[in-house]
């Protein structure tokens, strides 16, 4: 099979012509126009070699060598460089890179260095993955979000993470950056619901003295404090409306204005918002401006519900087990299986948070003994404080499924659609419980 060569050039003639020669080696050549889209190939097409511009938009040659540092750590990569920027290019080399070319480029020199880094290619052992935030589970629906998490990592591309209060967003943040190239750079997270409107300017962009009544001193905002690393907006959907526009400069333009100064300070910050409301409704709205929305959701991530991952209950279960019983320094506890039976059937309305916090209560009550499901009145038979009403059917629903389902098919005669408009929920739905929990007319009739 021939070799692979993946070219990443953002110039659409130079891209070709560097394809054109490399085939007539009769090595197999992917291309891509960017560093993104280049990390995307190098993902799928898994070349031998890399050749790299240096200087690109969106993602450079450096964060493309950052990447296969880290994860094709046996691939050479040599890097494109104009004659000004040979300094760069010699760092590169410093930092893994095999060699580099300025352009320039000779046709001759690209397929004698090709050679060359193909055959001093080594497979080394690959680098060991960082020590990451824990994501609990191995049900599909956390496969796929451990793959988008991994996959947006690698850029530098602007990351919205939505679901539901207590599925997990910040820790699908951190996970993104413990597995991005900015891994030991800051981490800095803004809470956009609890910073009253009038601070959240300075919170956001810092101040300097005397910008205002009160700014006694420079204050650094979390956008130069992120400077290099993470910038994690929690709750986006409450940021001032006022604000977003110059939220927008600062993604856009990459640089920030301190209020009460005229000084723009260049920035290089990743941006991952978190939101458990619909954005999508506040800017049809007009609560939300379309074009910030657009610039922070490159690639939107979606937390699932817990009940969309209720095989994954019994794994959480053990873990924060297993972690409550070592901050108490007692015995690890175990759980009744009907209660484990009764947590998988639960709607945990407030998530992964929600079932947090009551296994942390029974691990304190039981004292290291068994876990049993009259511990647990309570706890899991009655929405939280403050819960919607109009939810509440879903939740009595999930709740005590089989009896409602049954008593809803027995009322309607087993007409599905009366019956699912009943318990307010659609009739695939409906049709899916009833196969799930195999009930037929008969079984009904005879209760």
């Amino acid at each position: 099979m021939p070799e692979k060569i993946l070219i990443v050039e953002d110039e659409a003639r130079m891209r070709r012509v560097l394809q054109l020669v490399l085939e007539t080696q009769e090595y197999l050549v992917e291309t891509a126009s960017d560093g993104e889209d280049g990390i995307l190939k190098w993902k799928t097409f898994q070349p031998d070699l890399v050749f790299t511009d240096l200087k690109m938009p969106k993602a450079d040659g450096m964060e493309l060598l950052k990447y296969g540092n880290l994860k094709h750590p046996g691939t050479p990569l040599i890097i494109l460089t104009a004659f000004g920027t040979i300094p760069a290019a010699v760092d590169a080399m410093r930092l893994g890179a095999f060699d580099y070319i300025t352009k320039p480029i000779d046709n001759d020199i690209i397929i004698k260095k090709a050679k060359a880094a193909l055959c001093k290619k080594v497979s080394r052992p690959p680098l060991p993955k960082p020590d990451l935030p824990f994501l609990i589970g191995s049900s599909n629906a956390m496969i796929h979000l451990k793959k988008e998490l991994e996959l947006v990592a690698a850029t530098k591309i602007s990351v919205l993470i939505t679901g539901d209060s207590g599925t997990g967003k910040e820790l699908a943040a951190r996970t993104i950056q413990a597995l991005s190239p900015r891994r030991n750079k800051p981490f800095i997270r803004l809470n956009c619901a609890a910073i009253p409107g009038e601070l959240m300017e300075s919170e956001l962009f810092g101040h300097i003295k005397g910008a205002f009544t009160g700014a006694v001193q420079d204050r650094i905002g979390a956008l130069i404090q992120a400077e290099s690393g993470t910038l994690f907006l929690d709750e986006i959907g409450d940021l001032p409306y006022k604000l977003q526009a110059k939220l927008l400069h600062a993604v856009e333009d990459k640089v920030v204005t301190p209020v009460g100064s005229s000084d723009q300070l260049k920035v290089d910050v990743k941006i991952i918002s978190a939101t458990n409301q619909n954005i999508e409704k506040m800017v049809t709205q007009k609560k939300f401006r379309p074009d910030l929305y657009f610039r922070l959701n490159t690639y939107m991530i979606h937390m699932p519900p817990l009940t969309q991952r209720a095989e994954d209950i019994p794994e959480l279960t053990d873990h924060f087990l297993t972690l409550f019983s070592k901050e108490v320094h007692q015995a690890k506890p175990v759980l009744q299986k009907e209660l484990l039976y009764d947590f998988s059937r639960y709607p945990w309305p407030g998530n992964v948070r929600e079932l947090k916090n009551v296994l942390e209560y029974l691990m304190l009550v039981s004292e290291g003994r068994e876990i049993t499901p009259a511990m647990a009145v309570g706890l899991i038979n009655k929405p939280p404080p403050g819960a919607h009403p109009e939810k509440s059917l879903n939740k009595n629903l999930f709740a005590h499924e089989i009896e409602m389902i049954e008593e809803a098919l027995i009322t309607c005669e087993w007409n599905i659609s009366k019956a699912s408009r009943r318990l307010g929920i659609t009739r695939n739905t409906l049709r899916y419980r009833i196969g799930k929990y195999d009930l037929k007319p008969s079984n009904s009739l005879q209760e």
